[in-house]
């Protein structure tokens, strides 16, 4: 029994479908439009809040008549390719997803994790924990940004805020007062960043993007409830966490903290490492930032020792 109900209404026709574990990954909050046209928006959810959800709502898994997609990553298109089994649903992602979607292969292209010494011990997670994800997902058309998808009363506004990944969007739901922000989730971790197609400087600017829209309300593919109050000071912290990072770079430098794999090792970026996989991830985004001090004369390279400039 969950510790908390797997569904609430976020408006009429509107539920968030809550990850197990309060939504932490693997897991992932699936939204469901309740509508004409039966959405979902993202699969990352476990199929069986998925399934109770539906049936709530006097549904099955079979009724679903499609699938967005926000982005490729395995947390939220998980269960994508079972459904659409079941149902015969359409999958529409980002024109920019569709290599990382559809195949496996380009999954691993867009994670960059391919020959990393650490790629056996991520094939060991989706082993025990995606064993679907090895297999392809039939991608039946695409969406355009800011272009609606119609679902009868509500409308599914795409905003392609990338960053996080080359194809991350988020939606507005009827307008952009209530977004789906997605991996923009306000959790305590901050942004997360650890493949070959994210950019730090890119999510800076998504993330001031949704800052401007002045959302009323921000749904989290990792917090099991919306955010309404204070808002737009729990996206400037979120933001945060990008210098906040930054800032710790430098002092472990200046402790003589010096390369890449003693950074990682501290961790500098996670707060603790879980698992081994973990540290691919805490490389790539460690990587990341010193590129950027490199670039913005901060520090200085030496035979991959770091030091203050």
């Amino acid at each position: 029994m969950s510790e908390y109900p797997v569904h609430i209404e976020i408006m009429p026709k509107v539920h968030l479908i809550r990850g197990e574990n309060r939504a932490r990954f693997p897991e992932a909050n699936t939204l469901v439009i309740d509508d004409e046209i039966l959405t979902l928006v993202d699969a990352g959810s476990s199929m069986k809040n998925i399934e109770t959800a539906l049936k709530n709502l006097r549904h099955e898994i079979a009724d679903i008549d499609r699938i967005i997609l926000t982005h490729f990553h395995i947390d939220h298109k998980h269960h994508a390719s079972k459904i659409q089994e079941i149902s015969n649903c359409e999958i529409l992602c980002h024109p920019l997803a569709e290599k990382g979607v559809r195949s496996f292969d380009g999954l691993v292209e867009y994670y960059g994790i391919e020959g990393n010494k650490y790629y056996n011990s991520w094939r060991n997670l989706l082993d025990i924990r995606f064993p679907d994800i090895t297999g392809n997902y039939d991608v039946t058309g695409t969406f355009s940004n800011r272009e609606p998808v119609d679902s009868g009363e509500i409308q599914l506004i795409p905003i392609h805020l990338p960053g996080h990944t080359l194809d991350h969007t988020c939606f507005g739901i009827n307008g952009y007062k209530v977004l789906f922000l997605v991996d923009i989730d306000l959790t305590s971790f901050g942004p997360w960043y650890g493949n070959e197609v994210s950019d730090i400087e890119v999510f800076k600017e998504s993330v001031d993007q949704v800052i401007a829209m002045k959302p009323k309300i921000g749904i989290s593919s990792h917090l099991i409830n919306p955010v309404t109050d204070n808002l737009a000071a729990r996206l400037q912290t979120f933001r945060s966490v990008f210098d906040e990072r930054e800032k710790r770079i430098l002092e472990n430098i200046g402790k003589g903290i010096d390369t890449i794999e003693k950074l990682a090792q501290v961790p500098t970026i996670y707060p603790r490492i879980p698992m081994e996989v973990y540290l691919a991830f805490e490389v790539f985004m460690l990587e990341k930032h010193i590129a950027l001090l490199i670039r913005d004369e901060k520090i200085i390279e030496d035979d991959g020792h770091f030091r203050l400039e």
